[in-house]
């Protein structure tokens, strides 16, 4: 083939346009303007002798700010608002708050959470391709594009509920070493009451 042709025809099927569906299905995600769920996360790692599962519960409010809770087996706090990050770990009674500026190594992580959440098509198709399957249920494979998150994350699998309001019921974050996080988020709450405080981490 051609060496002026091959960069050619990968340009345009790298511009292959988002199926309708897809399409669809996100702008209804977007419409949320907060939502809050239960939900299960288990890791299955080759370092662990079984898949270890823990439980809590998620919050988000548009534009940009995200609580994770895990209350099971051992209770931790993330919260994101804007760029300010705070984790809080009871238990051991540690409590940090940073800005993402300060930890750049940091922001591509944060935004592998954010980008299955926060129904940003948008947001997806900057930094990943998408491979959509439809249902029932529709599901969705993002692989990255982006060199920075090809290195922490090989593809996110993404199940979408087939009732409204539509959201993404089940996520797989795979690994480039094959290890994979699996999360189950419950029905959400689409009008939750979430305070002023709600997205920050109490200091002792």
């Amino acid at each position: 083939m051609s060496p002026i042709l091959f960069p050619l025809l990968c340009s345009i099927a790298a511009a292959a346009p988002t199926p309708p569906a897809a399409s669809a299905a996100w702008a209804e995600m977007s419409q949320v303007q907060a939502l809050q769920a239960g939900f299960v996360q288990t890791q299955h790692r080759s370092i662990l002798a079984r898949p270890l599962e823990a439980s809590g519960t998620l919050s988000f409010q548009r534009p940009d700010s995200l609580r994770w809770e895990i209350e099971a087996p051992a209770p931790s706090v993330f919260v994101l608002q804007g760029t300010k990050v705070g984790m809080s770990y009871p238990a051991l009674g540690v409590t940090e708050q940073f800005d993402l500026a300060d930890k750049p190594e940091l922001v591509q992580l944060v935004q592998g959470m954010m980008v299955w959440l926060s129904g940003d098509l948008d947001a997806v198709l900057k930094d990943y391709s998408l491979d959509w399957q439809p249902g029932p249920p529709d599901r969705a494979t993002l692989t990255p594009t982006n060199p920075k998150l090809q290195s922490m994350i090989d593809h996110l699998d993404l199940e979408l509920s087939a009732t409204a309001p539509r959201h993404v019921a089940r996520v797989t974050i795979v690994e480039p070493d094959g290890d994979k996080v699996e999360i189950v988020v419950s029905p959400p709450n689409t009008d939750p009451q979430l305070g002023a405080d709600h997205f920050q981490v109490r200091t002792r």
